[in-house]
């Protein structure tokens, strides 16, 4: 078997101009985000010696970009794509910005964080389903699995940088150093945008301009009768819900680990180490045979890793436990992903992201939830243990009960 089987494709770079511009606007758009994540997540934990205020960070931002999801995938499927992509990106300068005036006060407050996060959500909810809804257009959807493995790589390798950078940098120069930084990236991704050709969305050959509400509740249809669509965004759900662990990170590094900012930063980083190892082994995934099984093991993966972490009493086990986890989830997500965007038409494209990036940021926040409530009620090693064993046992009943997801057939090797 040929070792290039397993290697990373990079033919939607070599052939597409247009997706390396795209490409590029990902990666410095999820290099600053990482950053941006540890920093306002430091921040809040100094400011309130509490994880469940780290944990409804993520509610901040997930609330209003889950509204924003569903009218950006809406906007997907009825405007240009690359307009709807860099006015969203300029709009995000603007929660930048607020996070950069707080941290120039004597004495930062905690809400202007919340306002920031909120604003950020809300203009990423309107410019990623455009991006996922581009990418057939881009690389042709014989290539949505490399495509997506590529960008796969570009937000772990961001996100290795991103929040070790961060790490770095608030021992050093301190916060605002970062949040400049931050600034500085989120200014350069619109005009990386605004070099993409004009991509409209294909009409629907027998279906006239619909209400917006009316076009929502048409994607949210497709998804809830399509039984591959609606057991892939279960899965990922209920997972993200019980074992989402990053909010938990600050308290891990800095009052179990007792090891201060910068190793909190490198424990932020982990997830993406693993996750880039595993983008840059995926040839293979374009090739599997049975990706519903695969995606179901990825998920137990991910979830013992986690149970495993609550074990850990090193910096170096601590990161180990987060690489794998990462690695898994990565695994899961660029099968999924392509899954997802084989199985729908181009005309409920955005509408199907979003409502797939909806159930991501929400999980996410929820997940973060209530690890924050279960580290206070109990501890942070508790909150690790728990949650991943529930996540390994429901990705365990996923591959026993569902019958589709198990017999789900790919390309063969």
């Amino acid at each position: 078997m040929s070792l290039s089987r397993f290697l990373l494709d990079i033919s939607p770079l070599r052939e597409s101009r247009a997706f390396r511009y795209a490409y590029a606007a990902r990666a410095a758009t999820v290099l600053v985000t990482g950053m941006l994540l540890v920093s306002a997540s430091t921040q809040l934990f100094k400011l309130t010696g509490s994880s469940v205020y780290v944990g409804f960070l993520n509610v901040a931002m997930a609330a209003p970009m889950a509204f924003a999801l569903i009218l950006g995938g809406v906007l997907s499927d009825r405007m240009d794509r690359r307009k709807l992509m860099v006015w969203s990106r300029s709009v995000y300068v603007i929660s930048v910005l607020i996070f950069v005036l707080n941290a120039l006060l004597p004495d930062p407050l905690v809400w202007p964080i919340y306002v920031a996060a909120a604003i950020g959500g809300a203009a990423g909810g309107i410019s990623v389903p455009a991006m996922m809804a581009a990418t057939p257009a881009l690389v042709g959807r014989d290539k949505l699995a490399a495509a997506a493995a590529l960008s796969g790589l570009a937000m772990q390798v961001g996100g290795i940088v991103g929040p070790a950078l961060a790490g770095v940098l608030i021992a050093g120069p301190g916060l605002l150093a970062c949040y400049l930084i931050v600034l500085a990236g989120v200014l350069i991704t619109p005009f990386l945008l605004h070099a993409l050709p004009p991509l409209p969305p294909q009409a629907h050959p027998n279906k006239a301009a619909q209400h917006v509400f009316k076009s929502m509740a048409d994607g949210f249809s497709f998804v809830r009768t399509h039984p591959l669509l609606r057991t892939l965004l279960l899965i990922d759900l209920t997972a993200l819900i019980l074992a989402t662990p990053m909010a938990l990170l600050p308290e891990w590094g800095n009052n179990v680990l007792s090891m201060g900012d910068q190793a909190t930063g490198y424990l932020y980083a982990a997830p993406a180490v693993g996750a880039t190892l595993a983008a840059l082994s995926s040839g293979w995934t374009r090739h599997t045979a049975r990706p519903g099984l695969v995606i179901v093991a990825a998920v137990l993966i991910w979830g013992l890793s986690v149970a495993a972490l609550s074990w850990q009493a090193s910096l170096l086990g601590s990161l180990l436990c987060l690489a794998i986890m990462g690695a898994a989830d990565t695994v899961s997500k660029i099968l999924r992903m392509a899954l997802v965007q084989h199985h729908t038409p181009d005309h409920l494209l955005g509408r199907v992201s979003s409502l797939w990036m909806t159930q991501y940021s929400l999980g996410q926040a929820l997940g973060n939830v209530q690890m924050g409530y279960m580290s206070r009620l109990f501890s942070p090693a508790t909150a690790f243990l728990v949650g991943g064993l529930a996540c390994t046992s429901v990705a365990a009943a996923f591959g026993l009960m569902n019958q589709g997801l198990r017999q789900l057939r790919g390309k063969k090797a």
